[in-house]
């Protein structure tokens, strides 16, 4: 009954800002006459983090109130229409992206990827008042270059638009400024340095980050990156299970962590489902989907391991279990991906 509640929940929500129908030119032209800023959620059909931002940040009030009384909002899929000529004119690199743009269609800043509510109506509020955008920063950067809060914020700014020379040269003039962490940024810039690594040396740096720096509130996230580097980037799933359980125990009812740990999961049953050999990996793939379901239900994430144990029960042969399992996916997102494959099962078992 709780597994229905929490997928129904999901399914059910959506967004409360009105995105405004019509062309770019025509939503430019009305920002510009009421003098607002236009907020564009650049997205794709299949990407699964846009869903979780309509369910999860876009369907929150303290969001939708400000979002439709402040600005333009409006929603482009980059690969349709008039959207594939927008994303190359924006750079569009990755999805979700929100931008933030004047009645003339310049760009003041934008969000790059999913983003809590916390901090996503933080930037919006920011972007609005033209405070904290990148050429705000590059300013107020360029009068005090000693103020470490300013030169963190700059340096997340270079690195969302790929500047990542300019970004560490900032993170190393904080850890400059201020080698005690008194103003509680440096352990901060330490933590981006690491991540700049490269594979080896990115998981000594965080292992080194985590034992020089027990008390920071960085550590969830040293933890998490430290944990997905030994299985994404090191190919080493020994370690990464071993982090990975560490992380768990330090951080139990994290959603960052418990989400993490769960997409882990669904890459390991995934594996098997499509490079499993015979019944004895199918079947193992299901257990990783059985451990990964509690850490992703009410996430976009829990349509993935619904997908995945899907195509598992579908290599077993067992179609109508498949069936299920892909309509339970397809409640909560309904990606052409999973259409695909619920025609595929379909047609086993009417062949059957």
């Amino acid at each position: 009954m709780l597994l229905f509640a929490l997928v129904f929940a999901v399914q059910t929500a959506f967004s409360q800002i009105n995105f405004e129908n019509g062309t770019v030119a025509e939503v430019l032209a009305k920002a510009k006459s009421e003098n607002k800023l236009v907020m564009v959620d650049v997205m794709t059909e299949w990407c699964k983090w846009c869903v979780e931002l309509d369910n999860k940040v876009y369907a929150k009030t303290e969001i939708s109130d400000f979002a439709n009384a402040n600005q333009i909002n409006y929603k482009i899929d980059a690969e349709k229409g008039e959207g594939v000529e927008f994303a190359k004119k924006y750079k569009i690199e990755g999805y979700p992206s929100i931008l933030f743009l004047d009645g003339d269609g310049n760009e003041v800043d934008r969000i790059y990827g999913y983003v809590p509510v916390k901090d996503f109506k933080e930037m919006m509020t920011d972007f609005n008042k033209g405070i904290n955008t990148f050429a705000y920063l590059k300013d107020a950067v360029a009068k005090d270059g000693d103020n470490v809060e300013t030169n963190l914020k700059l340096a997340d700014k270079y690195s969302m638009y790929g500047e990542s020379d300019k970004a560490k040269a900032l993170l190393a003039r904080i850890i400059e400024l201020d080698p005690a962490n008194s103003k509680g940024k440096t352990d901060d810039a330490k933590l981006r340095l690491a991540g700049f690594s490269e594979k080896e040396q990115k998981a000594k740096d965080l292992e080194s980050f985590i034992n020089d720096n027990p008390n920071s509130d960085q550590l969830r996230d040293a933890y998490v990156s430290l944990s997905e580097t030994y299985f994404y980037d090191l190919n080493d799933l020994g370690t990464s299970e071993k982090w990975f359980k560490e992380t768990l125990s330090k951080f139990p009812s994290d959603e960052n962590v418990n989400s993490s740990y769960g997409q882990f999961l669904n890459q390991r049953a995934s594996g098997l489902a499509e490079k499993g050999t015979g019944e004895e990996d199918y079947k193992k793939g299901l257990s990783f989907i059985d451990a990964a379901l509690p850490y992703l239900l009410g996430s976009v994430n829990e349509a993935s391991s619904y997908y995945i144990q899907s195509k598992l029960f579908y290599n077993l042969k067992e179609y109508s279990k498949a069936l299920e399992s892909v309509d339970k996916a397809l409640k909560i997102f309904n990606r052409k991906l999973y259409r695909d494959h619920k025609d595929k099962v379909q047609k086993q078992l009417s062949s059957n």
